[in-house]
This record gives structure tokens, sequence and C-alpha cells, in this order.
């Protein structure tokens, strides 16, 4: 990259602090090696879906050049203004064909700060509590949609659950749906979150206390392995396509991605060794108590499914039970057709009576 312009952009950042909201000190975060792979990265890619998904837009603009910036923010703006129009639809199409109004939407006070408030979402099973309980988490989501644990009621998964005879729940991490931020990427402000709606379910009598299992996919999959780390009462995880060593994984980014994911990590915490340590769970397997079913694609360019191997080889060196099983067909979204066979099957043993 350019030197000038990397100095230009960082000075650009720094005026105005508004609009990029720290920006310019997570840039500073990104070695030359960094910069120099997300600037090839993005001459080539066609997919502007994944520039936006962690809201890096403005960022990777800045650090093309000027020429190739006059070519791409065309691109960008008209890409937005029909995304924007056809999520609208979406939208309003979801509203109108969809009725879940069973599956209830409650909040509670975050534990840390009684002024937040932590979304979530449950659709009971027929009969009377407590019941064993699967609670869902979801991954990071798009800067223009972000509707938390209500996906999961959308796509008709507590329903689905609760069928089973479970208490179905999804949570609202910080910073999406209804929960009020802030994001840190599955850090404490995220897993006490996650830890009170628990705690609140086991309390009011409807989620039984030694059966209790936590589904996680990407984001959601690093919050439900830390937990686990935490709560020696969880009964079992399923982590589809996480990062369970963070440290590891950014050392050399190889990937568009894999920036991506740097960046929003260091969006969300201060991008210290000790941040990435906190959230890894691979340093932390000896408190692992859960069985454990861990699931990646081998083509995951945001992950790496070798932590998936290795974190189900950890746990089961402590004695509890681990599965991982690599798709090697897939990337990070392996499709639900394919994955929940096994899922189904792992939950029904772990949850039965």
């Amino acid at each position: 990259m350019n030197r000038n312009l990397e100095g230009h952009t960082t000075k650009r950042l720094i005026s105005n602090k508004k609009r990029y909201s720290g920006a310019a000190h997570r840039l500073r975060l990104f070695s030359r090696a960094d910069a120099n792979l997300l600037s090839h990265q993005l001459k080539a890619t066609q997919n502007l879906d994944d520039i936006f998904a962690i809201g890096a837009a403005e960022i990777v603009i800045d650090m093309l050049t000027r020429s190739r910036r006059a070519i791409i923010r065309p691109r960008i703006e008209v890409f937005m203004t029909w995304r924007s129009r056809i999520i609208a639809l979406v939208a309003i199409a979801i509203g109108a064909c969809s009725d879940h109004s069973h599956a209830g939407a409650l909040s509670i006070p975050h534990p840390d700060s009684s002024s937040a408030r932590v979304e979530y979402f449950i659709k009971q099973p027929q009969g009377s509590g407590p019941w064993p309980t699967v609670v869902v988490l979801h991954g990071h989501q798009n800067i223009w949609s972000r509707p938390g644990g209500l996906q999961f009621v959308q796509w008709g998964v507590l329903d689905k659950f609760a069928a089973r005879g479970y208490l179905a729940v999804s949570v609202s991490l910080p910073g999406f749906g209804n929960s009020d931020g802030p994001r840190d990427f599955a850090g404490p402000n995220t897993q006490h979150a996650v830890s009170a709606v628990i705690a609140k379910l086991k309390q009011d009598g409807l989620a039984k206390d030694d059966k209790i299992l936590i589904q996680g996919i990407s984001l959601g999959a690093v919050t439900a392995a830390l937990i686990a780390t935490q709560d020696p009462t969880i009964a079992g995880m399923v982590l589809i396509s996480g990062l369970y060593d963070l440290t590891e994984f950014l050392k050399q980014p190889t990937s568009l991605q894999t920036l991506l994911v740097k960046y929003a990590l260091f969006s969300e915490t201060d991008g210290s060794a000790q941040a990435l340590r906190a959230r890894s769970a691979l340093n932390f397997t000896e408190s692992i108590k859960a069985a454990a079913l861990i699931l990646n694609g081998a083509k995951d360019d945001r992950t790496d499914p070798d932590q998936a191997i290795l974190l189900a080889e950890r746990i089961k060196s402590q004695g509890a039970r681990a599965t991982a099983h690599v798709f090697s067909d897939y990337g990070h979204e392996i499709p639900v057709s394919v994955r929940d066979p096994e899922i189904d099957a792992f939950i029904t043993e772990v949850l039965a009576p």
C-alpha cells in the first residue's frame, strides 16, 4: 500500500471521529501485510456482500488507490441502493406470511448493567416444565440487518425444537436485535448476557438444571464454547463454524474473510493479546464438562477446521465426550439438511431423560 495513501487515510479517519467511530485506531492495528492483502483481495472480489458483512466498507474504500476508489464507490452505492430495497421487500414478506407470535419475545436486565436489556425468545413444548432446553445463538449479522435471535423464530427453528419436547430459546447477543450493546466479540458482556438468560430460565422453573444444551453458529459457537468453560452445568454444546484460538488464527491472515474477522474483532475489543486469549476456548478446555459436537466446513475461509478437531481432542483428553466432523464439500455455511441429522441425534442423546 502506498505510504502516503495510508497516512492520508488515517488522517481522514481521525478528522471524522463521529462517522468512523474509532476506525483510525483499528486501522493502525492492521499490519502493512494485512493492508496489502486487503487491497489485493478487494481489487479481485466480486462479492461486495462480504465487504459489508462486517461493516468495513468505508475503510476498505479508503485503503484503495484513488483511481480504484473511483471505480468501486459507484458499484457500492448502486449495490446498497438495490440491496436496501430487496431487504425491505423481504422483511415485508416475512411479516405478512409468517406467524410465529407463539414464540414469545422477552427481555431481562443485563447483569452487568441494569439499564441494558437482553432480548430472548422462547417456545414452550406441550406439558409442564421444567424441560430439557436448547439455547441457540446466532452469528455475526450484517450491518443492514441485525435481527438477533428473532431469525430463529422466523426460520421455525424454535418451533422444531419445541415439537421435539424441548424448551426452545434463542438469545439476541448484545448489539443485535433488541439487546443493548456494546458488542464485544463473544467477550464477557456477551457471555454474561447469555448466562443471565439461562439463569432466568432455571429461576422460572422452565429449564431443567442438568439438561441444558447450547447450539451456536459462527460467533455464537465462539460464545457457546466460552460459556461452557465457565458453567460446568451445561450438559452439551453444538458448535458450528466457530473459532477457538483467535491468536493463532490471526497470525497470518490469508483471505479477505480472515481480515474482516480481524476487523470485527478489533472493532469490538482493544485488539490486545489478552483480549484474543480470553476469547479462545482452546486455552480453557480443562474447564469444559459439556459433551460437544463440533462441526466445520473444510473450505471455510473465516475459521480453521483444524481448530475444531483440536478442540474435540482437548476436551476428550479431559475426560468429556467430544466429536468433530469436518465436511469436505462445504465452507462457512454448512447446509441445514446436511448437518441436522447428526445434530438431532446428538441432542437426543445428551438431553435424554
